[in-house]
């Protein structure tokens, strides 16, 4: 007798158009609760409401961003809990939050934890008539040979989290004033990020945005084998996503590894 195995059903949030920094908030929140068993583990998508710099947690504010440039055009600097590299985000980009346990559908290994979850980009793009590719050296998905999702990934409080972006139009020339490194993690002889990066209007004529993140919602579905139904922000979560908006927003945690470079350097 055959017997069907039990689908295993994740929660699928939609937040929509939110602030930079209550989004790192939001996703660190969620990554909380999930690791710890409070909370269903979570497809996450999400938009910026303007431009926001996603910082990587390991990375350097006065290596890596025009400052004076972001002040000017009001460009949110916001460094997340995650690794990896920076991120220039506007509102159009969907943005995404894949966040398992660490005893879960998540692989341990981090390349393969990336693949799984970009294999869900893949068939996102199939599903718009187009193929993609994974580049595990930069942590990205690539339509010929352009870049049109960029990466990271963390592990924390027992949580697995993959983020990333879906380009569906973009400002190339901002991001080139935004960064002082804007083509690092594109492929190699780029001289602009127009030349290393492509768009989902680049490619195609633009969907509506609910077909696009349908599409990306079903291709997580079919890349991690499972089901998904859709759920809200608990309280908790949202408690905790606002306690944690004032860290996120704050000058001390932005800068936190320049002033602790600062002050090796003062010591020596």
């Amino acid at each position: 007798m055959w017997i069907q195995e039990p689908v295993i059903v994740w929660r699928f949030v939609d937040v929509d158009l939110i602030d930079g920094a209550y989004s790192a908030a939001l996703f660190h929140s969620i990554g909380r609760h999930v690791g710890s068993g409070d909370s269903d583990e979570t497809i996450l998508f999400w938009r910026v409401k303007r431009p926001t710099l996603y910082l990587g947690y390991h990375q350097y504010v006065e290596d890596e961003v025009n400052e004076a440039y972001c002040q000017e055009h009001n460009i949110d600097i916001v460094r997340r809990i995650l690794g990896g590299g920076c991120g220039y985000c506007d509102r159009d980009q969907v943005l995404f939050s894949v966040i398992g346990t660490q005893d879960g559908l998540m692989p341990g290994n981090v390349q393969a934890a990336y693949n799984k979850v970009l294999s869900g980009m893949l068939l996102a793009l199939v599903a718009l008539g187009m193929e993609g590719e994974i580049d595990p050296t930069r942590n990205g998905v690539f339509v010929q040979g352009r870049k049109i999702s960029g990466n990271a990934q963390g592990r924390f409080d027992g949580a697995v989290m993959v983020n990333g972006s879906f380009l569906l139009d973009f400002d190339f020339d901002t991001m080139d004033h935004v960064l002082k490194h804007p083509t690092m993690n594109l492929r190699p002889n780029v001289n602009t990020t127009r030349d290393g990066m492509v768009t989902l209007s680049d490619l195609i004529e633009l969907p509506s945005i609910a077909a696009i993140k349908h599409a990306l919602c079903m291709g997580f579905e079919e890349a991690l084998g499972i089901g998904i139904y859709g759920g809200t922000i608990s309280d908790e979560e949202e408690k905790l996503a606002v306690e944690l908006t004032w860290q996120y927003a704050s000058v001390e945690w932005t800068y936190r590894m320049d002033h602790k470079r600062a002050k090796r350097n003062k010591v020596w």
